[in-house]
């Protein structure tokens, strides 16, 4: 079994209120490589509106993962205050005046020439500076710096041991670089959207999920062979070394609800299934792949990720029935499980909500599984580490035994909560990691 960490680029510590590409990214894979690890899962790390899984751009990079740090080294900065300690990420401008001195301070060579020939980037720029009369050059040197500083970042994982699983998001946002530019692939009336994208009432939320991204018009992509999805996989595959592919389920058929109506009101589509993956897999190897295909899927999905031997999701504290004392998922080699995700509570903020008495069974059920700790989400680790899956991927709250208040996202609900948790620095990260050892030594004695 190979071990994974999951840790979003946003939560990593920062001087500046919010994780980036900068010297705390080092750090932690230097933490990493001390220990079993294989993988780290970072989430979307693209340029997106008001949440990661929203893409302004499948091409340009985050603007708030830029390091301050690694412009002072290049010469483009000479010294940046750090921002006031909050509890919790901030979201503002606070980099931006930076981000413009070190664009005056920029001499223009080779590379960054060659870089700004992707079209791909171009758009972007173009997109962006129509929207707030800045230089498409300023947001032309942005994406040139983030680029190289991710992949600087990436081949520093890669040199010790540590492989990238990145996120990709299956819609983007509708006010976005990739709708402005492909409008034709897009389910748009005059310009607007009619109906948009969520998920049906599932174990995730009983009112289902309206997301309000535009859907895809699969039928057209498909006169031309679905290039337009293809070049995003292929500039996927560059930067990651597997991706997580958003929302499976929407390959197979798709959620669709009108946009003045409530997500109880959607209905399932026909996506484009075997059609568009037979062309994706004559470019690529199935093992570059996960798939989150959790939530109200039929057997039809399963089908279609099976075909492809896909690696599957499993999260356990959807799959433990506390009440029955067993799990309800059988485990196979080709999947991942998780204790959780960034969608979910953390293990001891979900324990923290089951009654004294499931609470009871749930200790009994592991310890039936040769699994007792008296730390419930060690235990829990332990239990997914005895699992016949290839892979584990445990979030560092869950390493750390934190409760709800550290949780990233609470699916369906606004909340400024969501996509802020942030760990403050890595001293507790490190003790917890001791323990964790421990644990996978028990299973997997070196």
């Amino acid at each position: 079994m190979k071990i994974g960490i999951l840790l979003p680029i946003f939560s990593l510590p920062s001087k500046y209120g919010i994780g980036d590409f900068g010297d705390e990214a080092y750090q932690f894979i230097d933490i990493l490589k001390k220990y079993p690890i294989s993988y780290w899962e970072i989430l979307p790390i693209h340029e997106c509106g008001q949440y990661p899984y929203s893409p302004i751009s499948y091409y340009a990079l985050n603007e708030n993962f830029l390091s301050l740090d690694r412009l002072i080294k290049m010469g483009l900065l000479k010294e940046v205050p750090p921002k006031k300690k909050s509890s919790r990420i901030q979201y503002d401008d606070y980099k931006e005046r930076y981000y413009k001195e070190a664009y005056q301070n920029f001499v223009e060579n080779e590379e960054y020439r060659t870089f700004c020939e992707n079209p791909k980037i171009q758009e972007y720029a173009r997109y962006k500076s129509k929207k707030t009369g800045e230089e498409e050059s300023y947001y032309l040197f942005l994406q040139y710096l983030l680029d190289k500083q991710w992949n600087d970042l990436k081949a520093y994982a890669n040199q010790n041991g540590i492989e990238i699983i990145g996120d990709l998001p299956i819609y983007p946002n509708f006010d976005s670089c990739e709708v402005a530019n492909y409008p034709q692939y897009y389910q748009l009336e005059d310009g607007k959207m009619k109906y948009v994208s969520g998920a049906s009432p599932d174990y995730f939320n009983a009112e289902g999920q309206k997301w309000g991204h535009p859907l895809y018009q699969f039928d057209e992509m498909k006169k031309d062979g679905y290039r337009y999805l293809l070049e995003r996989y292929e500039e996927f595959l560059r930067r990651f070394d597997k991706i997580r592919i958003d929302h499976f389920r929407a390959f197979d058929t798709y959620y669709k609800i009108p946009i003045d109506k409530s997500a109880k009101d959607g209905f399932y589509v026909e996506g484009p299934g075997s059609d568009f993956f037979d062309k994706l897999f004559m470019k690529t190897t199935w093992d570059r792949f996960i798939v989150e295909d959790l939530g109200d899927i039929r057997p039809e999905t399963e089908a279609l990720r099976d075909k492809y031997h896909f690696t599957k999701m499993k999260i356990v504290q959807y799959t433990i029935d506390c009440q029955k004392k067993k799990d309800d998922y059988e485990d196979t080699t080709n999947m991942v499980i998780y204790t959780g995700n960034h969608d979910n509570n953390t293990i001891m903020g979900w324990y923290q909500h089951l009654s004294s008495q499931e609470q009871e069974n749930l200790q009994d059920f592991l310890k039936e599984q040769g699994c007792y700790d008296s730390r419930i989400h060690l235990a829990m680790i332990k239990y997914c580490l005895k699992s016949i899956a290839n892979y584990a991927i445990f979030p560092v709250q869950d390493i750390m035994g934190l409760d709800e208040s550290a949780r990233i996202n609470l699916p369906g609900h606004e909340l400024d909560g969501n996509w802020s948790w942030e760990l403050l620095d890595f001293h507790d990260f490190e003790k917890s990691m001791h323990s964790f050892e421990e644990v996978v030594q028990s299973i997997f004695p070196s």
